[in-house]
């Protein structure tokens, strides 16, 4: 693997990690609010999981 490999792979990781830390609060809240924040939510949950998903799919392509 290539250096440049290891940082696209550095760089799609620090970003899953960024999008798990901007979504754990949001995920905690869910149960304690209305059902529409709930939904809400929960809305964005599944968005922050499709990208992350998609995100670690293409570390994985890079890493072989």
């Amino acid at each position: 693997m290539t250096e440049i490999d290891r940082e696209r792979i550095s760089l799609l990781c620090t970003k899953i990690g960024m999008l798990m830390e901007d979504h754990s609060a949001r995920a905690l809240m869910v149960g304690g609010q209305s059902e529409d924040q709930d939904k809400s939510v929960v809305d964005e949950l599944a968005d922050a999981s499709t990208k992350i998903a998609r995100l670690s799919a293409a570390a994985q392509s890079i890493a072989g």
